[in-house]
């Protein structure tokens, strides 16, 4: 019974923190606006805090690239995480993702998930997303809730030339030399509120000032033909973001839906075979648990996927045999071809209970229209012009 209460209370949350508009007086939503307005003053403080040097910032004997964004929820940090890894491992340099490990077990300070090319530490211990990057095999990770002594393991470790703090831009006990900020292009600051009421950590004026680049995420793939914003709303609230900071940046992306992994492993091989097979009209049923279970419909659409039910469970869901024996029934029950997922759900089950049906793990890449750009902004930043116009290519 208690369970079933905060279901229902979560669901209320997540359904305001999408609504705008005004709250009706004395209603939940209004409770949830109160308790968004004591939040917000106590992100002023701690910042003022940092600001007066009361609570000081340290920092690494190595630069640090910070990867974040203003709203709880997904908007491709982990991918953008491994794009640039895998871009500053393509120019000879040797980076270092460090993560907090988020709903991870980690019993330690700090601990390496991977050295980039074995895995030490499950998902269920280091967290969904340092795992997903771990199982890339081409750079190391380590995780840590200080983020401080997890960057001088990383050091000690490793001796890389670069750390990258994934998801770090509220985390200001640890110094870094660029922040990039996400922002997903079709929603970037949410209903406008702060938590509890909306999906924002701080808002964008409070953030400006630390704020190196925008990378807008989850663009359409038009907008690059177009090289313009030509829906009135959208363009708007861009718009308006990039006159807050008009002498920073910004870099848009696509997102692009691939199949990572297909399982049983014998089923097929690879991933163009899907897509053909995905074109003859086959149908699936979706099991996913994220901070925004829509944009995995909208990106299995994408592959030309007929989706016949979508389960979707909150983000970071730790399933367990009851939820893998409700989504096997459902998909009896439907007669499906196959069951899709996504690589941040795949790395937490049990591929035994899915050994009778066929089942497409889905991932993300990031499409940049000028990744040259982003490369040579990031690299001239951290290691000055001649390595920027030096070392070039297209990720």
């Amino acid at each position: 019974m208690i369970k079933s209460w905060l279901d229902r209370i979560e669901k209320r949350v997540l359904q305001t923190m999408e609504t705008p508009g005004h709250f009706e007086p004395f209603s939940f939503d209004q409770v949830l606006a109160g308790c968004a307005s004591v939040y917000k003053a106590g992100v002023r403080l701690r910042y003022a805090l940092y600001g007066s040097g009361v609570m000081k910032s340290r920092r690494l004997d190595c630069p640090v690239i910070s990867i974040g964004n203003l709203a709880v929820g997904g908007s491709g940090k982990t991918p953008m995480a491994v794009w640039l890894a895998k871009m500053l491992a393509e120019k000879g340099l040797h980076p270092v993702v460090v993560s907090r490990g988020y709903r991870g077990t980690l019993d330690k300070e700090a601990a390496v998930v991977s050295d980039g090319r074995d895995v030490f530490l499950d998902a269920k211990i280091c967290g969904d997303e340092p795992y997903m990057m771990a199982m890339e095999k081409t750079f190391p990770v380590v995780v840590g809730k200080d983020r401080y002594k997890a960057g001088l393991m990383a050091l000690e470790t490793f001796t890389p030339d670069v750390v990258i703090l994934d998801d770090g831009f509220q985390h200001l006990k640890l110094g870094r030399d660029l922040n990039l900020v996400l922002l997903d292009y079709s929603q970037p600051v949410g209903n406008g509120r702060m938590l509890p009421a909306g999906r924002l950590r701080e808002t964008l004026c409070m953030a400006k000032d630390r704020i190196d680049a925008i990378v807008f995420t989850r663009c359409p793939p038009d907008i690059f033909q177009l090289h313009a914003f030509q829906e009135p709303g959208r363009r708007s609230i861009v718009n308006d973001i990039v006159k807050i900071n008009p002498p920073v940046p910004v870099f848009f992306c696509t997102h692009e839906p691939f199949v990572a992994q297909l399982f049983p492993a014998g089923s097929n091989d690879n991933a163009t075979d899907f897509q053909s097979w995905a074109q003859e009209g086959k149908t699936a049923v979706l099991f996913s648990g994220l901070a925004r279970n829509d944009s995995f419909a909208q990106s299995v659409q994408d592959l030309d996927v007929n989706i016949a039910d979508h389960l979707e469970f909150c983000d970071h869901y730790r399933y367990n045999e009851p939820d893998f024996k409700r989504i096997l029934a459902r998909a009896k029950a439907l007669n499906v071809d196959c069951i899709l997922t996504t690589q941040k759900d795949w790395v937490k089950i049990n591929p035994a209970y899915f050994r009778d049906v066929t089942v497409a793990v889905i991932g993300i890449r990031l499409r940049f229209p000028d990744s040259q750009g982003l490369e040579k902004f990031i690299l001239h930043t951290m290691f000055g012009k001649s390595m920027a116009s030096g070392l070039s290519m297209t990720i």
